[in-house]
């Protein structure tokens, strides 16, 4: 332990002091968040047929990330370690919880900056790697979620960390008047939120809804063979045959780039659509389908709204574009000029969706999340909903488990922020129906064609989070980390 401690001490004092401790342990941990860069070896999805470029450049794509977003935790640690010299023993917990959720809060931001390019989206969006998804099989930390959401846990966290530390260190002692404090504070904490979070189920009074999610296993690559094309389109029309018949009327959702609705459209005229829908059901449906569209501003992921008696009832662009995925940001741009590559003619380099309609089905709002839109949860509590639907396409990453596994962690903090059913419909993976409290209801077997059927009961009740989003405990996190400073300001003057 002593050893330990030295070698903790030279690292601390290193230049800038303070700051390597965080970074280190950032190093670790975001090495092991963003290992699911390497299942898109070789990248052949985006036209780089060299398996020596693919190493390369996902080795690059994967340091920048874990250096990038590392160096918000050594940030951290830099500021902690001042604020802790300085600082009165009563203050630290609540300082350090503070500092730590405006990092997190930066990094979200930071990481769209890293990834700049012509169709990024600025803002708070980029949550990978935060230490709350870890947790999200604990109903308490969920229902905390739906209060104060992901970074008021990361509050909690570093608050409940910093008090061992402290007792540890014997800063704290067990009967101390500041101790008692800081657990009166926790408690008074908890029962507060016991009491602004409610049961969803009772607070609901609309009508349950019928839904059939198609999960299909399709490559992402640049060009699809005639025949992969066709077996493909083919299970699809067996699978939403079949699903018309299981849910007679409701709603039928296909993954991201499904691109059902733009291979009959093509491929069929406006009569023999007519006629296809209407023998899919006597009822009215609404189809959901995820196509790459040209428009006259770029292409666009585009959501279709397919009623099945009145046709396409609107649509949604995605905003949230993929870095590297669905467009070149500048720095990759440079490497691949370096590498001598370039993208192959297939690769879909799209532009930012400006139209974020939800779907108006039976008097219910739908938020349609695609894909990486999972991460932000500003996207997701947008337009007071009743309920969210997220389109998820694995196929780059060929079904690993470990990307598989964050996005369904998002997306459980994203139902239970909101309090309301999430519907997750995937493609090269498996595919949920996610409870308003953020618990797994029902999911698919396995990856592959397969049908999800469910009655979901949509609401229109707003949890604390949804009204108030991250602004109370930013606020929060603010006043602590300021006073902390001011703490630290009066010392330095005098």
């Amino acid at each position: 332990m002593g050893r330990i401690s030295k070698i903790y001490a030279k690292i601390a004092n290193l230049r800038p002091s303070g700051f390597w401790p965080g970074f280190i342990i950032g190093l670790i941990y975001f090495s092991y968040i963003f290992r699911w860069y390497w299942p898109l070896f070789p990248l052949t999805n985006l036209g780089i047929e060299s398996k020596i470029s693919s190493f390369f450049l996902i080795l690059f794509m994967f340091s920048l990330s874990v250096l990038g977003t590392a160096f918000f935790w050594g940030l951290f640690s830099f500021f902690i370690i001042k604020l802790i010299k300085k600082n009165k023993p009563l203050i630290i917990p609540l300082a350090t919880g503070g500092l730590f959720v405006i990092v997190e809060y930066a990094r979200a931001w930071g990481f769209g900056f890293l990834w700049i390019g012509g169709e990024n989206l600025f803002g708070p969006h980029w949550t990978l790697g935060n230490p709350v998804y870890l947790l999200s099989s604990f109903p308490f930390v969920l229902k905390f979620a739906s209060v104060w959401g992901i970074y008021g846990i990361d509050f909690l966290i570093i608050w409940i960390l910093s008090l061992g530390f402290l007792l540890a260190g014997g800063v704290y002692k067990i009967r101390s008047r500041i101790f008692l404090i800081n657990i009166g504070l926790l408690f008074f904490l908890f029962f507060l939120t016991l009491g602004l979070s409610v049961k969803i189920d009772s607070a609901s009074k609309m009508t349950p809804i019928k839904v059939a999610l198609l999960q299909t296993k399709i490559k992402s690559k640049p060009r699809h063979s005639p025949d992969e094309t066709l077996e493909d389109y083919a299970k699809k029309l067996e699978m939403i045959k079949e699903a018309s018949k299981n849910i007679g009327k409701g709603l039928i959702i296909f993954p991201e780039s499904s691109n059902f609705s733009q291979f009959m459209f093509n491929f069929l005229d406006d009569e023999s659509i007519k006629k296809f829908f209407d023998e899919l059901s006597s009822d009215e449906l609404m189809i959901i389908d995820n196509n790459i569209l040209s428009s006259e501003d770029g292409n666009k992921s585009r959501t279709l709204f397919i009623n099945s008696k009145d046709g396409i009832s609107g649509f949604y662009d995605k905003q949230l574009l993929t870095p590297a995925g669905e467009y070149l940001p500048q720095i990759l741009k440079f490497f691949l000029f370096a590498l001598r590559e370039k993208p192959a003619s297939g690769y879909s380099n799209l532009t930012q969706g400006k139209h974020s309609e939800l779907l108006d089905y039976e008097k219910i709002k739908i938020n349609t999340i695609v894909c990486s839109e999972t991460v932000s949860p500003n996207i997701s509590s947008r337009n007071n909903s009743n309920l969210l639907i997220s389109l998820q396409n694995l196929g780059s990453f060929k079904g690993s488990p470990i990307i598989e596994s964050q996005y369904l962690s998002m997306l459980k903090f994203r139902a239970a922020e909101n309090g309301k059913y999430a519907l997750l419909a995937s493609n090269f993976g498996r595919s949920y129906i996610i409870k308003p409290d953020g618990k797994i209801e029902k999911m698919t077997d396995f990856s592959g064609y397969q049908i999800l059927t469910a009655e979901v009961v949509p609401n229109d009740f707003r949890t604390w989070y949804n009204k108030l989003g991250d602004l109370p405990i930013l606020l929060v996190s603010l006043m602590f980390f300021g006073l902390s400073l001011k703490r630290l300001e009066n010392d330095e003057s005098n």
